[in-house]
């Protein structure tokens, strides 16, 4: 799996995460993949043109604004979206919570090539489909 963690979320999670899963997964922060003043919709279509990526927000904005919505809604990309809960924990924490979620979100990019889906902090048994 690639998976791109947006600007929201600290490029040392990505670092770590990448540092734990490197002989499986790709795992980038979005200032270490692309220029820092890239658009949303820019980096979306960038990794649609790629093909096989995932990424991993807490940007509940993007289904709303219609530019990014639409970007979304072409993109063969699967979004990973981390609920409000998520930001009461720090990176260290936030980053060991993740680690125990990359294997399911791995197994849901082989799945589908696109989609959406929330993350919820309890989200030990399964994935649950982005709600619009």
């Amino acid at each position: 799996m690639k998976l791109l963690l947006d600007h929201n979320l600290s490029p040392r999670i990505a670092r770590a995460l990448n540092a734990l899963f490197s002989g499986e997964h790709q795992i980038f922060a979005l200032r270490d993949h692309f220029h820092p003043a890239a658009t949303d919709t820019e980096w979306i279509k960038a990794l649609d043109r790629e093909g096989g990526w995932a990424v991993l927000t807490r940007d509940l904005r993007l289904r709303t604004r219609p530019h990014e919505r639409d970007a979304l809604d072409r993109a063969q990309i699967v979004f990973f979206f981390l609920d409000g809960s998520w930001r009461k924990y720090d990176v260290a924490e936030t980053t060991a919570r993740l680690i125990r979620l990359v294997p399911k979100m791995a197994a849901q990019v082989d799945l589908a090539e696109r989609g959406r889906f929330d993350l919820p902090i309890n989200a030990a048994s399964k994935l649950r489909p982005h709600r619009d």
